[in-house]
């Protein structure tokens, strides 16, 4: 097979390979918003029929507090199942571009060493170019690792947000319940 073809070929691999994780993950999304909106629709019906047969007021006002106070935790829930999704098919994309890269500076390096094989000082030339890509990959996996790490504090901090909101609304409950 020629070279170029060779080339050509994996690239059409990697893509459909990433095309396939890509629908993998929606349809894993789709699922998990189904599934959500099934337990949505059942918890929905569960306190409507409860909120129908409370006595009094004080009754309901203690149901919808209970109620606003699980939102946050299952919304919190929801967001690590959907960042998981992504970060699923982040870290596939991540390695593809990887190895692409480190494909192409091997190819790069080939070729200069080709060219440069016999003028004079082309050692210097290949110290200085390996160099260079070396500092490029490290840059590239310094973003790439500011990256998770963002991506990570972001789940954090959206989970306490949680707790925080969830913790309020039973200092109102209790309010509400004395």
């Amino acid at each position: 097979m020629i070279p170029h073809a060779a080339g050509n070929n994996a690239s059409v691999e990697t893509m459909f390979g990433l095309v396939g994780q890509a629908v993998e993950g929606a349809e894993t999304l789709a699922a998990l918003n189904l599934q959500t909106l099934k337990t949505l629709m059942a918890e929905t019906e569960e306190i409507s029929r409860i909120a129908s047969s409370t006595r009094s007021p004080a009754e309901l006002i203690q149901l919808q507090a209970a109620t606003l106070q699980a939102a946050p935790l299952k919304a919190v829930a929801y967001g690590r199942q959907v960042q998981e999704v992504f970060s699923t098919f982040g870290a596939a994309r991540r390695a593809v571009y990887e190895q692409r890269i480190a494909s192409a500076q091997a190819t790069l390096l080939e070729a200069m060493s080709g060219f440069f094989k016999n003028t004079p000082g082309s050692e210097k030339i290949m110290a200085l170019m390996q160099s260079a890509m070396e500092a490029s990959s490290s840059a590239y996996k310094g973003m790439n690792t500011a990256s998770k790490q963002l991506s990570d504090t972001m789940a954090t901090n959206a989970a306490k947000v949680g707790e925080t909101v969830t913790e309020a609304s039973s200092s109102a409950r209790a309010k509400i319940e004395v």
